[in-house]
């Protein structure tokens, strides 16, 4: 919190916009920090928050039109998701263990013109079921920013001021893997990601929406990232929606 205390100088109009929109800052961070792993310190994530708020009160310039709030969101989310990157939550074994479970995926889908089961995937992984579920539990825990490392840095809360052309170039590159990678996947799939994601939605929500468990929400979620982040690193032609 020192730094943001440092970042803040007299300034009536900002000060009173960051006052105004703390519970913004700290609802989005804990709204993340609802689905990362136990170590990760809330405290910081809401530090980021705050950082984020100051940055976004700093920089916002009425003239263009765009309410406050929004303006804000962008900034406070990648200032938190910059903060998990920094803490370098997924270990290598897990990334070892999300590419696996991403190809055997795909390979299996192709092979099978379907989305695979639970049994046939940790077959073709020659792994018990239960070793193979208890895999995606822990990917689910890390998989806020697996995906799109890139983008959260450059996409999530950055105008276009603000980055290089260089930066511009890589994010819309890395947004066109996405996309494609997401026309790849089954539809339930792409739609949980969707939901998830860009919705909201929390695994309880889901669940009742598809008519499975919560705890097979997580699984499914975990089966979907993985699938897309080899999409989006390993493309192909695919078995195309």
């Amino acid at each position: 919190m020192r730094a943001y205390s440092q970042q803040t100088k007299p300034n009536s109009r900002r000060d009173d916009l960051i006052v105004a929109h703390v519970e913004v800052a700290r609802r989005i961070a804990l709204r993340v920090a609802r689905r990362v792993p136990d170590w990760i310190s809330v405290d910081d994530l809401i530090a980021a928050g705050m950082m984020g708020l100051a940055e976004a009160a700093h920089r916002f310039d009425e003239d263009r039109g765009e309410p406050f709030v929004a303006f804000a969101e962008k900034r406070i989310r990648g200032a938190v998701l910059d903060e998990l990157r920094r803490g370098d939550i997924m270990p290598r074994r897990v990334r070892t263990k999300a590419r696996q479970v991403g190809r055997a995926i795909r390979e299996l889908e192709q092979k099978l013109g379907r989305p695979p089961e639970d049994e046939e995937i940790a077959e073709h992984l020659e792994v018990p079921v239960q070793e193979y579920r208890e895999n995606l539990s822990k990917l689910s825990h890390v998989a806020v920013v697996e995906v799109t490392p890139e983008i959260a840095r450059s996409e999530a809360y950055r105008t276009d001021d603000d980055v290089s052309p260089r930066a511009h170039a890589e994010r819309t590159e890395m947004l066109r893997l996405i996309e494609e990678g997401l026309h790849r996947l089954e539809e339930r799939d792409a739609m949980i990601l969707s939901l998830y994601y860009n919705e909201q939605f929390t695994y309880t929500e889901i669940g009742s929406l598809l008519e499975v468990s919560e705890s097979r929400v997580c699984q499914l979620h975990s089966r979907a990232l993985a699938r897309l982040r080899i999409e989006i690193h390993e493309p192909t032609e695919g078995v195309q929606r």
